[in-house]
C-alpha cells in the first residue's frame, strides 16, 4: 500500500490491469472465433504466430528503439497503435471484409508494436521505485498480482460474452482498453530520464546474455520453458472441444484457474521476497510445484481436475516470476537493461512459431492429451536445466562469501 502512495506507480498499476484485461480476452476471442469459424487447429495456430513473430524478428531493434526514444514514449504509442488494429477485426467481419490472410496480417501488425512495448514492461519498474532489490522484487510482485488478476477476470468474462455475442466483438473491448491505457499514462505517468553517455548497440543484451554465466543457461531454458506455454495455450481450445462438448465457457475456467491461482501466488509472493533473501532457492522450488501441477492436464478426467491443475500451476507460477525477473533484471547493468530485457524476450518468442506449427499438425492428427505429454515432456527438461544452473549459481556465491569472510 506504501508503494500505491505514488501516483506514478498505481496509474501505471491500473493501465496494467486495464489494457492486460483486453489482451487476455482476445487470448481467448481470437483462436475461439478462427477454430470455430474454420474447424482448422492449424490455422488457429497460424494467428498465434503471426502475433509472435514479428516480436521475436524485431525485439532486437525494439529494445534498442525503446532504449533511444524512453520507457513512457514506448508504452504510449504501442497503446495507440494497437487499439485501432484490434477494433479492425470485428468491422471488417462484420462487413464481410475480412479473409484469413488480412486477419493474419491486422494481427501481425499488432505484433509489431509489442516487440517494443515487452522491452520496457519490466525495465520501467527499477526506473520507479529504485535499484535494491527487496524494494524491485515487491514491486514485481505487485505488478504480478495485478496481471495474474487480470488473467482470472478476462478469460472466464470473455468465455461468457462469446457464448452471448460471439467471439468477434469482444475484440471492440480490447481495443477499447488500449486507449484506456495510453490515456492513464499520458496523465499520470512520468518515470525519470535515465541518460547515458553512449547509446549501446542492438546487440549489446545479447552479448550480455552471452557473457553472464547464469543467464546464458537460463536464456535457452526459458526459451524452451515459454514455448512449451505456448502449445499449451494453443492446445486448450482443442482439449475443449474435443473432451468438454466445445463448451467456450469451460475454456475460460481454465485460463481463469491459472490467473486466479497466479493472483494468489503473486500476494503470497510479496511476503515471500521479504521473508526469504534467496531468489534461486524460491524460482526452484515453485518451478517444481508448476511442472508437477501440469503434468495433471494429461489425465482423463472431468473439467474440474485440469481446472485445479490450471490454479496450482498458476501460483507456482507467480512465486517463480516475482524473485526470478527481479534477479535477472537487476543483473543487467543500466545501461543495457532495456536492450538486455529485450534479448531474453526474444530468444523467449524466438522458437515459438515453429512450435506452434508442429502443434498445429499435431493437434490436427492426435489427441491433444498426447500432444500435452511431448508438451510438457519438453517442459520438464528445460525446468530442470533451470535448476541446475540455479543450484550450481548457488554454490558459487557460498563459496564467494566463504572466502572473502576468510
Amino acid at each position: 500500500m506504501r508503494m500505491l502512495r505514488d501516483r506514478r506507480l498505481a496509474a501505471l498499476l491500473a493501465a496494467e490491469v486495464v489494457s492486460s484485461t483486453g489482451t487476455q480476452m482476445t487470448w481467448v476471442a481470437i483462436p475461439w472465433f478462427v477454430l470455430r469459424a474454420t474447424g482448422s487447429p492449424q490455422r488457429m495456430t497460424w494467428v498465434i504466430i503471426a502475433e509472435v513473430l514479428p516480436v521475436a524478428l524485431l525485439g532486437f531493434w525494439g529494445g534498442a528503439i525503446a532504449a533511444r526514444v524512453g520507457t513512457r514514449r514506448t508504452m504510449l504509442v504501442c497503446d495507440l497503435a494497437r487499439a485501432p488494429l484490434f477494433a479492425s477485426i470485428p468491422a471488417l467481419h462484420a462487413l464481410g471484409l475480412l479473409p484469413f490472410p488480412a486477419l493474419l496480417a491486422i494481427v501481425a501488425a499488432s505484433g509489431v508494436f509489442l516487440a517494443p512495448y515487452f522491452s520496457v514492461q519490466r525495465s520501467v519498474v527499477p526506473e520507479l521505485v529504485g535499484e535494491e532489490q527487496t524494494t524491485v522484487a515487491q514491486a514485481t510482485a505487485l505488478f504480478q498480482a495485478a496481471n495474474r488478476l487480470t488473467i482470472f477476470v478476462g478469460p472466464p468474462l470473455a468465455g461468457v460474452l462469446i457464448s452471448l455475442i460471439g467471439a468477434s466483438p469482444v475484440l471492440y473491448v480490447d481495443a477499447a482498453s488500449y486507449l484506456l491505457s495510453f490515456l492513464l499514462l499520458a496523465l499520470f505517468v512520468h518515470p525519470p530520464q535515465v541518460e547515458t553517455e553512449e547509446r549501446p548497440s542492438v546487440l549489446a543484451g545479447v552479448r550480455f546474455l552471452l557473457r553472464d554465466r547464469l543467464l546464458r543457461v537460463w536464456t535457452p531454458a526459458f526459451t524452451l520453458i515459454d514455448v512449451c506455454w505456448m502449445l499449451l495455450f494453443a492446445s486448450l481450445p482443442v482439449l475443449v472441444v474435443s473432451h468438454y462438448h466445445a463448451n467456450p465457457r469451460i475454456l475460460g475456467w481454465l485460463f481463469g484457474a491459472l490467473g486466479g491461482g497466479a493472483l494468489v501466488g503473486a500476494f503470497v509472493s510479496m511476503w515471500t521476497v521479504r521473508r526469504f533473501d534467496d531468489p534461486l532457492a524460491l524460482g526452484t522450488v515453485a518451478f517444481a510445484l508448476q511442472i508437477a501441477s501440469l503434468w495433471i492436464l494429461t489425465v482423463p478426467a472431468p473439467w474440474p481436475v485440469p481446472f485445479a491443475a490450471m490454479a496450482l500451476a498458476g501460483f507456482a507460477m507467480s512465486n517463480v516470476n516475482a524473485p526470478i525477473q527481479t534477479l535477472t533484471m537487476l543483473r543487467m547493468p543500466k545501461e543495457v537493461r532495456t536492450q538486455g530485457v529485450a534479448a531474453f524476450g526474444v530468444f523467449q518468442c524466438i522458437a515459438s512459431p515453429v512450435g506452434l506449427l508442429l502443434a498445429g499438425w499435431a493437434l490436427s492428427r492426435y489427441d491433444p492429451r498426447s500432444v500435452l505429454v511431448v508438451v510438457l515432456g519438453a517442459k520438464t527438461i528445460a525446468v530442470v536445466a533451470f535448476a541446475a544452473a540455479a543450484i550450481a549459481e548457488r554454490s558459487s556465491l557460498r563459496a564467494a562469501t566463504v572466502d572473502s569472510a576468510l
